[in-house]
């Protein structure tokens, strides 16, 4: 791998050469780049000083934001990217893919779905893989750029060779991590059902619990088999980490089953709640029911004696209205008595 080009115009003016190696990993702002050791640690690499970085300093990490203007061409004349690697690295992401290029090179694109609110922006993650460097595209302050970045300042992250995989496992670990709080959530759905309060706005929840269990399934399987297509990849400088994507792959099974179980848990509420809704409906439509049965025949009287026409019985009698309210109260109750008998109500 040849040098890199020059750090122009793209982005923020680059740190000096002292003030890059003396500054905390925090306050590097979005576009940064280090070199990575085998110990854990990384040191942090001035962007005037890319043109001058050679293999043999060391693994290079570099991290471009998603918004820095011209990144095409960025990428192209700063990292004498191929055409072919820079249109994988920016390709339209649909959940998780895997690209090689080249036989050597391995583009991942995650499309992080955030399952804390199911509206919010999801996150993009991009990265170009190598067995001499790793460049990202995402925001500086996305969880797993973040956690990175305090491991290797803390001396607790991966070695050089194990970076590429180092971004799926921190997925993977974020994915894990939340198993708890959606499992807490659910089973807190689950009482409130059964208190029966709120109906209406435990049903919102549950929809919007349903949807975001469903999405999360779905990006961790993807990761899974993402893995699992990189662990038969025919690639030297990920040869030794056979074991490690074994594991992530393993890791990735068990918590799509775990995710497995809580779906098939929030679909059997969605089940008992929509069958407790159709049994208020039908009650609501049995009572309605029952009601028009009562009043039928004491509608038929009172429209039969409301015709205008001669020889209607009472016309002349001042208490005939009273003695056919009566009539009409004695009819309901004993219909009323009737349907009481016959355990209908």
């Amino acid at each position: 791998m040849g040098r890199l080009g020059p750090w122009s115009s793209w982005g923020s003016s680059p740190p000096s050469t002292q003030d890059a190696g003396e500054a905390d990993m925090d306050e590097l702002g979005e576009t940064f780049a280090f070199l990575l050791d085998d110990q854990g640690r990384a040191r942090p690499l001035p962007l005037d000083a890319l043109p001058e970085w050679k293999p043999s300093d060391g693994h290079l990490w570099l991290n471009l934001p998603p918004d820095l203007p011209d990144l095409p061409r960025a990428l192209e004349q700063l990292l004498h990217l191929s055409p072919e690697a820079r249109d994988s690295l920016l390709a339209e992401v649909n959940r998780v893919r895997i690209d090689v290029i080249g036989g050597d090179q391995l583009v991942l694109l995650m499309l992080h779905p955030d399952v804390v609110h199911v509206d919010a922006p999801q996150r993009t993650l991009r990265i170009l893989g190598t067995v001499d460097r790793s460049v990202t595209v995402a925001a500086a302050d996305q969880p797993a750029i973040a956690d990175l970045r305090r491991r290797l300042a803390s001396g607790r992250g991966p070695q050089a060779s194990e970076l590429f995989i180092t971004f799926a496992g921190t997925a993977l670990a974020e994915s894990a991590l939340r198993l708890a709080d959606l499992d807490d959530r659910l089973s807190e759905l689950e009482a409130r059902f059964e208190e029966r309060r709120d109906e209406d706005a435990n049903a919102e929840r549950l929809r919007r619990l349903r949807r975001i269990l469903v999405e999360q399934r779905r990006f961790v399987s993807l990761c899974r088999d993402a893995v699992v297509r990189v662990g038969l990849l025919d690639v030297d400088w990920l040869h030794a980490q056979r074991d490690q994507l074994k594991d992530h792959a393993a890791r990735a099974g068990s918590i799509v089953k775990e995710l497995d179980a809580l779906v098939e848990r929030a679909r059997i509420l969605r089940e008992d709640e929509k069958a407790r809704q159709d049994a208020k409906s039908q009650r609501i439509l049995y009572l309605l029911t029952i009601i028009s049965g009562v009043f039928l025949p004491l509608s038929f009287i009172t429209g039969l004696l409301g015709v205008n026409l001669g020889g209607m019985p009472g016309t002349q009698w001042n208490g005939a209205f009273f003695l056919l309210v009566l009539v009409l109260i004695v009819i309901a109750v004993v219909e009323w008595r009737a349907l009481l008998r016959r355990e209908v109500v």
